[in-house]
């Protein structure tokens, strides 16, 4: 699922990030002083830790999902036995579920995100506010760690706590209910459709969000610029007016749709495989 999206979307992910991070550039700039001087491997710095951990990420993510809301369907079951308004519930329990599974991978995402972005930020020579020197994912995880400890690789972890919970909470009920128009999983392009919208719509809603967490983690490690989230806001507007929380939307956009589109065809995929096992098992 995870190697899906990141095979479609890490070139426009590493634009997005440097949209959010450097000074006033448009996307096609961006794409083009990234190619001008780094070639296509400019593209793709920082895929390494994903790389290696978006299997455990989605299976994390996927897995806290199921759990949860098995559990709050019994809990609703227990309360309330008539079940009077199903569909409330079930939309209620998704909404919660996803929350609650987006919070459960922060634990692991930050570290991976604070590498990514690091690297994702480093251009070498033509911009001038970002000419870092790591040689990889394990430099960029070991400096943080000698400069900052544990707390280092957290660094960033409760902006991406507000990101991710009520991010994910819309991710799987817009598509639940996507799923439900479109009469579900019927087909390829049902599945495709549905989890590109989620994509598109979850992205969206916490864009401002999302660019203060790109800002903080791609800080330098030994000089902080931004002392929290507040700070880092306030500093932004005043230096790049309100439209800077909106950076990087439409490159969003334009990869989250194909890339959420392909985690959810291989999540569809992965859970029918699953079932079919468990029933070669049990007969």
């Amino acid at each position: 699922m995870g190697i899906c999206g990141l095979a479609v979307g890490h070139p426009a992910d590493t634009i997005k990030v440097r949209k959010q991070t450097f000074h006033e550039m448009r996307s096609i700039q961006i794409a083009i002083q990234t190619f001008k001087y780094e070639g296509i491997h400019g593209f793709y710095k920082g895929l390494g830790f994903p790389l290696l951990t978006t299997g455990a990420l989605n299976a994390l993510f996927f897995g806290a999902y199921g759990n949860f809301i098995r559990v709050l369907e019994e809990f609703h079951k227990k309360y309330d036995p008539e079940n009077k308004d199903d569909r409330k519930y079930r939309r209620s329990n998704i909404f919660l579920a996803g929350v609650c599974a987006g919070i459960v991978q922060v634990a692991l995402a930050t570290p991976v995100e604070i590498v990514k972005i690091q690297l994702q930020t480093q251009t070498g020579t033509w911009e001038k506010h970002n000419m870092k020197t790591y040689l990889g994912p394990v430099t960029v995880f070991k400096q943080i760690f000698r400069a900052r400890g544990i707390r280092g690789l957290y660094h960033g972890s409760l902006v991406t706590i507000f990101r991710d919970s009520f991010s994910s909470g819309l991710y799987v009920l817009t598509y639940a209910e996507f799923l439900d128009i479109l009469n579900g999983p019927q087909d390829i392009l049902s599945v495709l459709f549905a989890g590109g919208m989620a994509g598109l719509i979850s992205w969206g809603s916490i864009m401002p969000l999302d660019v203060i967490k790109s800002r903080i983690q791609s800080d330098d490690i030994s000089n902080r610029e931004y002392k929290g989230i507040v700070d880092c806001a306030t500093k932004s507007y005043k230096r790049d007016g309100i439209g800077v929380f909106g950076r990087g939307f439409v490159i969003c956009s334009l990869r989250s749709f194909p890339v959420n589109g392909a985690i959810f065809l291989g999540y569809e995929w992965a859970l029918k495989k699953c079932q079919t096992t468990t029933t070669a098992f049990s007969t």
